[in-house]
């Protein structure tokens, strides 16, 4: 349970960090969150190849949604990198992955919902760093908000049933064995 715990709370503060340090400019408090995190889980991991593997796939999602929402003028971001999107949003899918396999692993047995939830709370998470100042949306609010619950149902459709494949039983492979 601490392990779920913590994977929550070291999501929700990196996000926090990534998203507001972009739009400060202030970027190394978010990159060490996400550092941390990426850390932690790669320590308790027993299938670490999985789970790097896992996350390979989630910033090749990443590239693919993100950087075609920059390429398509979708999203602009407030710290740009060309056609491809900026390393805090790398971040971002890196960090969403980590919780794949822990406080997001219910999703394991019901991808078909946690996508159409992900359909949801994507455009919301979104809509936050809009908020936050860190993107705006050149093609209007509500055109980048369906796009984003549009391409962001198959996406995470298929990252859960990645996780599943790569890391078939989570709380067995991915958790040490106490010693």
């Amino acid at each position: 349970m601490l392990q779920f715990v913590a994977n929550f709370l070291l999501f929700q503060g990196s996000w926090l960090a990534l998203v507001v340090g972009a739009a400060n400019s202030l970027l190394w408090p978010g990159a060490l969150l996400c550092l941390l995190f990426l850390g932690w889980e790669l320590s308790i991991a027993n299938n670490r190849r999985g789970l790097l593997t896992l996350l390979a796939f989630g910033l090749i999602g990443g590239v693919l949604v993100d950087g075609s929402y920059a390429t398509f003028g979708i999203v602009d971001y407030v710290l740009p990198a060309g056609p491809v999107a900026p390393w805090w949003i790398m971040g971002l899918w890196v960090i969403f992955t980590l919780t794949l396999t822990q406080s997001m692993a219910w999703m394991r047995d019901r991808p078909l919902l946690g996508s159409c939830l992900a359909g949801i709370a994507a455009p919301l998470s979104y809509a936050a760093g809009f908020k936050f100042g860190a993107i705006t949306f050149p093609q209007g609010f509500w055109f980048s908000m369906g796009i984003a619950a549009v391409t962001w149902i198959p996406a995470i459709y298929l990252m859960v049933r990645l996780s599943i494949w790569l890391i078939p039983n989570t709380n067995a492979s991915l958790q040490k064995k106490p010693t």
